[in-house]
């Protein structure tokens, strides 16, 4: 991830999926236009905190049968890293694939149990780490902490609160921008998460930002819109579990003769 911090930015290569993005734009479905052009402009980066940096920058490790390692990370949580590792080792068609590392903690040998509890070790002592960091003015910890919650749709009038206090140091960060949408749309103000993931797109189209304004257009019923926007952020890298996710949806929409439930 690591764009939950304010932000260490990606510039994507300028004719990556242009014809794509175009076709994106003409589908007319959204309120503010949808400009392929914009979407590429590299925003300033921000100087992020050196320590809340190093607190989140961690990486998981899977491990298959033949003793193969598959590392992933950074990522804004363990339990996020840890997918992605054994997701790629899947992907490989590998055998015997498993976790051997979370975090800096060495996990291989030890009971699925017992891995679970080193994870929300890890997820508890971070949040708690960051919304001291939040308290204390860090906006890189407001930010990821915003996200925490968004992703599992809990404390979401704190998310919005840390979420706002991130956006007034850095207004326009693709990365804050892409939290606050987030949090929007689990909220169920769809029209106001649109234009916010518009601006945070404009700004950074990864794969996940751009996963995040199609799961949003997906709730408000623009099934073209948002199937046009899931296959550009496949298009866009998306990792394995991403990417996994997106196919879903995907499929959803073909077998539901392109109607789905709204993506939460």
């Amino acid at each position: 991830m690591s764009h939950r911090v304010i932000s260490s930015v990606r510039a994507f290569a300028p004719f990556l999926g242009l014809g794509f993005l175009l076709g994106l734009a003409a589908c007319g479905e959204t309120a503010p236009k949808w400009e392929a052009q914009d979407m590429f402009a590299a925003p300033t980066e921000q100087k992020v905190d050196d320590r809340y940096r190093a607190m989140i920058d961690f990486k998981a490790m899977a491990r298959d049968a033949a003793g193969k390692e598959y590392a992933a990370g950074p990522n804004a949580t363990v339990i996020g890293a840890v997918e992605e590792a054994v997701a790629m080792c899947q992907q490989a068609n590998a055998q015997g694939c498993k976790a051997v590392r979370v975090g800096l903690t060495w996990v291989d040998g030890l009971d699925q149990s017992a891995i679970e509890s080193v994870i929300t070790s890890y997820r508890d002592t971070m949040t708690a780490e960051a919304y001291q960091a939040a308290g204390q003015g860090n906006m890189g910890a407001a930010n990821w902490l915003a996200y925490h919650y968004a992703v599992r749709g809990e404390n979401l009038q704190e998310a919005e609160r840390l979420s706002k206090q991130a956006l007034q140091v850095a207004p326009d960060d693709p990365g804050a921008l892409d939290t606050y949408g987030l949090i929007l749309y689990r909220q169920g103000r769809y029209q106001e998460a649109e234009e916010v993931f518009i601006r945070a797109n404009k700004a950074m189209p990864t794969a996940e930002h751009i996963a995040h304004f199609a799961d949003n257009a997906l709730a408000m019923g623009k099934t073209e819109m948002a199937r046009a926007a899931y296959q550009r952020a496949l298009e866009a890298g998306a990792g394995p579990v991403l990417s996994q996710t997106i196919q879903k949806r995907l499929l959803a929409l073909d077998l539901n003769g392109g109607a789905a439930a709204p993506a939460q």
